[in-house]
């Protein structure tokens, strides 16, 4: 059994870019949306912030998705 994990980015209905599968941005200022396992695994000791300290929930097509955290990379 071959186990292929795709990276993924998305953007919800108010724009905001949403990332799956432990992928990061490195060329972007602007607040993203990540699950919480990328935190776990160190994301904020690698130069990135929490934006805003409640759940991210955010909306495609109209309909509510998995909640994230939104993170922006320090200056």
């Amino acid at each position: 059994m071959v186990l292929i994990l795709v990276c993924t980015k998305f953007y919800d209905d108010f724009n905001t870019l949403l990332v799956d599968n432990n992928y990061i941005p490195s060329n972007t200022k602007k607040p993203f949306a990540v699950s919480v396992r990328p935190i776990l695994n160190g994301l904020l000791e690698k130069g990135y912030k929490i934006v805003q300290e409640k759940q991210y929930r955010p909306y495609i097509n109209d309909k509510e998705i998995f909640a994230r955290v939104l993170v922006q990379k320090c200056d």
